[in-house]
């Protein structure tokens, strides 16, 4: 059973079982996927997007902000939370949106609907969210789930190849349908086919270059998000589907809510790394990073329209921005240093066009291409004489930590980094002890009713497999 918390997770409870005509009948009764049900397969699939949305950019994201310097835990629970201190009830809502307000509705779905555009959409949603959830937890059920009461977990490797035969399965039905169609019942791309195409295959890279299979992540990007416009970002309907405060952005609704003051990117890592008067700064005669420093202000004292903070800004969850980093990162990895650069300055190319955030105007912009030599021994990508290649793959890695804020790739990032490249890893501080976290807990509420939970769980510290 779903367990809300807080605002947020009333909000998410409210539009899924009251908005859309009291689904929690079905997320009750109707498992059974072999059984007929009567609310139409776009109700379901909306419930699906807002259960994702939720795992995506909701609680857990939060909190692995606070763990990879993004943001600052610094009242009450959130206090806690950052120095490490977590329970396993914090991930009970995430296992539920899982496995019961995504998966269950997706087996009615696809065995009951005939319009490959749902069908497509909604397992491009399961593809995501069980693909975090393997990325947060390692190992987690998948194979087993809603064929026994208490289910076997799957290896965190094989969870993701499902994922991605899933994808695979959801670019086959979405290719079927016409690119000009669309619907309003999708509340995050308005059922592009074409969008969510490229975000399956953005999805895909994602999860090859989280199991550092760089050639099939370079591969897939090159068929990723193309532009801006088909990012999935929560909220962007915002102005479609009701301008109340229900609707708005996540981080909006923590902020001025009953988490006010608990959270802030005031003197975190990330903030002082954009803050062009730091000493850690990322700034250079090349970059001004004042405008984005500025958007990506969260407190509850900062609210206002330019900024991520606010009401109707999207919240990304699979971005062009990210996808345009993967073919960095990975076409640096197989094909080298050149296809890197080129890569690197196709990002830069966009930021500089003033699109990419909002921010204060009167702040700067810019985002100047790099050449080669900005990365040679002493060049302004290479104030301490590392190796040339590994110069340029530290701006990227370090590109991907500021243009994915606000998703789970930067915890997703930070941990593969020091797995496979600590060198040059960010040297992003422990909040308490002497490590970082390296996983979320196993829900409670799974802990309790799955009798072949692991026992003992695995603690925060202890990496998952892919990461080992």
């Amino acid at each position: 059973m779903i367990i809300m918390k807080k605002n947020i997770k009333k909000f998410i409870c409210i539009i899924v079982l009251v908005t859309f005509i009291s689904c929690d009948q079905y997320l009750d009764i109707n498992e059974d996927p072999n059984v007929a049900v009567d609310v139409p397969a776009e109700l379901l699939l909306k419930g699906m997007e807002l259960a994702n949305v939720q795992i995506q950019s909701g609680t857990s994201m939060r909190i692995s902000q606070f763990w990879t310097g993004q943001m600052r835990g610094v009242n009450s629970l959130y206090a806690r939370i950052n120095d490490y201190n977590i329970a396993p009830e914090e991930t009970n809502s995430e296992w539920a949106f899982m496995y019961h307000g995504i998966m269950t509705q997706n087996d009615i779905i696809q065995a009951n609907s005939a319009d490959n555009l749902v069908k497509g959409i909604a397992n491009v949603i399961e593809a995501h969210g069980i693909g975090t959830m393997a990325s947060m937890f390692g190992d987690v059920p998948y194979s087993e789930v809603g064929s026994a009461e208490n289910v076997a977990f799957d290896g965190q490797l094989a969870v993701y190849q499902a994922a991605q035969k899933l994808l695979n399965d959801a670019i086959a039905q979405l290719t079927l349908v016409p690119s000009s169609r669309r619907f309003s019942d999708d509340i995050l791309l308005k059922g592009n086919p074409t969008a969510w195409i490229q975000v399956a295959n953005t999805l895909k890279a994602r999860y090859f270059l989280m199991t550092r299979q760089y050639p099939e992540a370079y591969t897939s990007a090159q068929a990723g998000v193309n532009s801006a416009g088909n990012s999935l970002r929560y909220a962007a309907g915002y102005g479609d589907y009701g301008t109340t405060n229900e609707n708005s952005s996540l981080y909006f609704l923590i902020l001025s809510g009953s988490r006010s003051g608990d959270l802030t990117t005031v003197g975190s890592f990330c903030e002082n790394l954009l803050d062009i008067s730091s000493t850690s700064s990322r700034n250079n005669t090349k970059t001004n990073e004042s405008r984005r420093r500025d958007y990506l202000t969260l407190d509850q004292n900062g609210i206002n329209s330019n900024r991520l903070s606010w009401k109707s800004a999207t919240m990304p969850m699979v971005t062009y921005e990210e996808n345009l980093l993967i073919l960095a990162e990975t076409g640096f990895r197989t094909l080298g240093f050149s296809e890197g650069l080129t890569r690197l300055n196709n990002l830069r190319a966009y930021l500089r066009t003033g699109s990419a955030f909002a921010g204060n105007a009167g702040l700067n912009v810019m985002y100047d291409d790099y050449v080669s030599a900005d990365f040679d021994a002493g060049g302004i990508e290479n104030v301490d004489n590392i190796v040339v290649d590994r110069a340029l793959l530290r701006e990227i890695i370090e590109e991907r930590y500021v243009s994915c804020f606000g998703t789970h790739v930067v915890f997703d990032d930070v941990r593969r980094i020091r797995k496979t490249d600590n060198d040059i890893s960010l040297p992003i501080p422990i909040n308490f002890g002497s490590s970082h976290p390296e996983r979320f807990l196993i829900s409670q509420d799974e802990i309790d009713g799955n009798s072949k939970a692991p026992n003992p769980i695995p603690g925060i510290f202890v990496k998952t497999p892919v990461n080992q």
